[in-house]
């Protein structure tokens, strides 16, 4: 085959992978990651970049081995396998990059290192697809062209996960515990001292702002890797004290003097299955004093300059006492109700009186009106609802209103309105209500003011919201 020949079948083998690489620039160019949320599926598809991001780094580096061994003459049949590894590699990265751009897309990300890597992404395919079409096949030798083409390749994929580290687990990631003479030595600065709350027995001096000492530290170790100048999901920025209070795509997180009106302590507080839950992606909650620290601040009018000394933390409430009966003597009628309406009645905890836990996730279209009037038996026994995407109704609020011993209920994404919620003021241990994605009201949340024990209430997405 001719030269002209072979440089003609090479643009066409490259071709299908050229136009894929167009597209994924018109998919970056014209639907950048906005700050915005999008559609449901995307993101469920998007979630599994972070997966499927390393088989092209695993193939990539697998093709060098394969290609440096394939040079050796006791292995030369080793290297006619890297052909076939590099064109999985390719396939592996266009598939991880469309998947990160969902991500980024649907997720409700922006900031300029996720557009960074977005692209460095794109960049990657592309230089996956130039190396396609520069190797040689065997029996030749894959030429000096190819091996420069690998070598900026493979150093391009290592800058891309770099950059994907860094949005996932902060900026110093890798050169946090680097220490300071080698830090020095490639060019490095110090890293700045981390702000520490420091014990109560001791050191803050009483002109500290409590926000800098004991409030920035718990956004800087828990938020800030989704929240900061490089990466802004839902356009929020929690890297300084002027960024968060000026809030993010739906607004302010925080109302001074009104905690549980502050978005960001109402999520915190959700539980961590919820879509709404921070800190999100799978990260840890933050720790009960981390929220009573951020409780308190919001409470005392969310100061950045209000010294430690005006602060009095209060006291940690102790946890409720056990109030459910103990549900070993009805075990037999649980199970039945479990194998008859498909719901799970679980132990709270290992005590018999902490109650049960009514969860529906499993099949949440069985469980509507009829199946609560058939749980009334064990009512007394309930003291969480997990009823989130049931078909519950105002006429299910009727029922619930006789499981006395209910702390926490869960009716998010339900066809509840604001008609029957009074009847859950009635409640007397009733702590924790999700109303999120309803169709309650402000009218209706009015309702609950008699609920004393009321110390948490999320409604998201409702017209009470607006």
């Amino acid at each position: 085959m001719s030269s002209g020949a072979r440089m003609t079948f090479r643009l066409r083998a490259a071709l299908p992978g050229l136009l894929a690489v167009l597209a994924l620039i018109a998919l970056a160019r014209f639907r950048p990651p906005d700050g915005h949320e999008h559609a449901a599926l995307a993101q469920f598809f998007g979630r599994f970049h972070p997966t499927l991001v390393h088989l092209p780094i695993a193939f990539l580096l697998l093709v060098v081995l394969l290609e440096v061994a394939g040079g050796i003459r006791r292995w030369s049949r080793v290297g006619e396998a890297a052909g076939f590894v590099l064109a999985l590699a390719t396939l592996s990265a266009f598939v991880a990059a469309t998947l990160g751009w969902l991500l980024a897309w649907s997720g409700g990300y922006n900031g300029p290192q996720v557009t960074l890597h977005l692209w460095s992404g794109v960049w990657l395919c592309l230089a996956c697809v130039l190396c396609c079409s520069v190797r040689r096949r065997p029996p030749a030798s894959p030429g000096a062209t190819y091996a420069l083409a690998l070598a900026a390749t493979v150093a391009l994929m290592v800058w891309t996960s770099h950059l994907g580290g860094q949005l996932t687990h902060g900026e110093n990631y890798l050169t946090e515990y680097l220490p300071a003479r080698a830090r020095a030595w490639i060019g490095l600065a110090p890293l700045p001292a981390k702000a520490r709350v420091r014990p109560a027995s001791g050191s803050p001096r009483a002109t500290d702002s409590f926000y800098a000492a004991a409030v920035a530290p718990i956004f800087e170790n828990h938020c800030v890797t989704c929240h900061d100048a490089n990466k802004q999901k839902g356009k929020l920025r929690l890297d300084t004290y002027e960024w968060i209070m000026r809030g993010g795509e739906d607004g302010a997180v925080i109302k001074p003097g009104d905690p549980k009106g502050s978005d960001l302590y109402q999520r915190i507080n959700l539980p961590p299955d919820d879509d709404d839950f921070m800190p999100s992606d799978g990260k840890p909650a933050l720790k009960a004093d981390d929220i009573r620290m951020i409780e308190h601040w919001i409470a005392t009018g969310a100061s950045a300059t209000a010294p430690v000394g005006d602060f009095v933390l209060p006291a940690a409430e102790p946890p409720p006492p056990p109030v459910a009966p103990d549900f070993r003597p009805l075990t037999g009628r649980i199970e039945s109700l479990e194998a008859a309406l498909g719901v799970h009645l679980v132990p709270r905890s290992q005590v018999p009186t902490d109650g049960l836990i009514l969860r529906t996730v499993s099949s949440p279209a069985r469980c509507d009106d009829a199946a609560l009037v058939r749980l009334e038996p064990v009512a007394d026994l309930i003291v969480d609802a997990e009823l989130a995407r049931t078909k519950v109704t105002d006429a299910g609020l009727k029922t619930l209103a006789r499981f006395h011993n209910l702390r926490s209920l869960d009716l998010s994404h339900t066809a509840i309105t604001s008609a029957n919620l009074g009847l859950l003021a009635s409640l007397p241990h009733l702590e924790r209500l999700n109303l999120t994605g309803t169709a309650v009201d402000a009218a209706g949340l009015a309702k609950l003011r008699p609920a004393l024990h009321l110390k948490h209430l999320y409604y998201f997405g409702t017209p009470a919201a607006h």
